[in-house]
């Protein structure tokens, strides 16, 4: 099964991070999990359209976030479509 974390948010513990995400700080509205193939993901909540990224291991996931989150703060217009990721 998935190892699946809750967002570093305000309350959440140095526990609820898993040990293999050290950018918790960086970036603590994303949800972070490693998948049963190696992967490791990470979704941020309450977005439209939902934004997840996958990568090879936390250093890639961290990058894809980075990009991610340079595309949804460059969006145009009010309600970007799924094309504009």
């Amino acid at each position: 099964m998935q190892e699946e974390q809750p967002p570093q948010a305000q309350g959440t513990t140095h526990e609820d991070v898993p040990d293999w995400w050290p950018y918790a700080a960086e970036f603590p509205h994303w949800h972070v999990w490693q998948g049963v193939c190696g992967l490791v993901y990470a979704r941020r909540p309450r977005t439209s359209p939902p934004v997840v990224v996958r990568g090879e291991d936390a250093v890639d996931l961290r990058d894809q976030i980075r990009r991610a989150e340079g595309r949804m703060t460059s969006f145009k217009g009010p309600n970007p479509g799924p094309a504009d990721l």
